[in-house]
């Protein structure tokens, strides 16, 4: 027995010498990952120039999910997921393909360009979220920049060059000194950095966006090579005198039997989930901008673009900041109609804590 337990731990010791996994990596084939599309509610485009890998969580779990063709878009099946509760949120990762294989297939976090928020609901069929990889990532990750989130409870979602702009990164709680790694404009003039804080209640799947009103959450950088000096861009999340809302939260409910794509003017609008359709019986929550005061922005082109080709034009909306509308659109024997009505302001959620599975 004891000779046994000997030739065991060599065995152990000449596999770690071998080059098993390092702590902090995952291991995962090439030719084990599928960039087939599934039957699935999450949909990612990825819109960067070379094919990544997907990951659920943490890469450190080895939760690979599937890969996408570099320009190409696909849909994810969340509930292969192992262990995966019904309803909730993740963050969803995302590592250049070449990367994973110059790497003889271990990854971590040092080498994800994407990481992007879902909230899912496996239990509800018609379900969806549409999420967009900034076409700017830098593949070779040869320049970058360092972002911190030092909050407790929520996420942040780093937004470029306006407070409602592109997404590019999301940061879970307390993830300090990550790399961001984006290829620098060809100007040379420096990135606006907004950060949106977002908290999801855990009960009915909620989407709170804050931001902070005097724009101490705004802050420029240019994306710097290994080696040269580089501070991080330190984001400390929401507290009650700094924080409020740049947008009001329009709560859209299709009761029109048709399906129906929500606009200003010809600007096609998304809702929280990324989705720019609402399928008949559905809802959608969609964040409109309004950074005209507490007075609220006027909105004179808003409109809906109906399956059969009708075309369903508001008057004049009034959107406050932080404020709740109900907007519901029916159908009565071919005419439609709609009714807006304010809900009153949501809560900043201060004492809020984000909740997200494999992290």
């Amino acid at each position: 027995m004891k000779k046994i337990i000997m030739m065991l731990a060599i065995i152990t010791a000449l596999s770690a010498c071998a080059g098993g996994p390092a702590p902090g990596t995952t291991e995962i084939k090439a030719s084990k990952v599928s960039f087939s599309s599934e039957n699935g509610s999450l949909t990612i485009n990825n819109q960067a120039s070379f094919d990544v890998i997907i990951f659920a969580g943490r890469v450190e779990n080895g939760n690979v999910i599937g890969g996408i063709k570099a320009g190409a878009s696909r849909s994810f099946n969340l509930s292969k997921i192992n262990n995966i509760p019904q309803k909730g949120s993740l963050l969803i990762r995302a590592a250049s393909f070449e990367t994973f294989n110059r790497k003889n297939f271990r990854v971590t976090e040092e080498d994800v360009i994407h990481t992007g928020l879902v909230v899912y609901d496996l239990t509800n069929p018609g379900d969806k979220w549409n999420m967009n990889i900034y076409k700017g990532m830098d593949q070779t990750q040869s320049t970058f920049i360092y972002v911190s989130n030092t909050s407790p409870n929520f996420v942040l979602e780093l937004r470029l060059e306006h407070p409602n702009g592109e997404k590019i990164v999301t940061l879970p709680p307390l993830l300090e000194q990550k790399k961001v790694w984006i290829s620098p404009k060809d100007d040379g003039l420096p990135y606006r950095f907004y950060a949106t804080y977002v908290y999801v209640d855990p009960q009915t799947l909620e989407i709170n966006s804050m931001i902070a009103t005097d724009k101490s959450d705004s802050l420029r950088e240019v994306p710097r090579n290994k080696g040269d000096p580089i501070a991080p861009l330190v984001f400390n999340g929401p507290n009650t005198s700094t924080i409020g809302y740049n947008v009001g939260f329009v709560q859209l409910k299709n009761d029109t039997g048709e399906g129906l794509i929500f606009q200003d003017g010809a600007t096609l609008l998304a809702d929280q989930k990324g989705m720019r359709f609402t399928q008949s019986g559905q809802r959608g929550t969609y964040e409109l901008s309004s950074e005209s005061g507490a007075e609220g922005q006027v909105y004179t082109n808003l409109s809906f673009d109906h399956d059969r080709g009708a075309v369903t034009r508001l008057g004049k909306v009034v959107i406050r900041p932080g404020y709740v509308y109900d907007l519901t659109v029916t159908n009565a024997n071919g005419i439609f109609q709609y009714d807006v009505r304010e809900v009153g302001m949501r809560s900043k959620l201060n004492d809020a804590r984000i909740q997200l599975f494999l992290e």
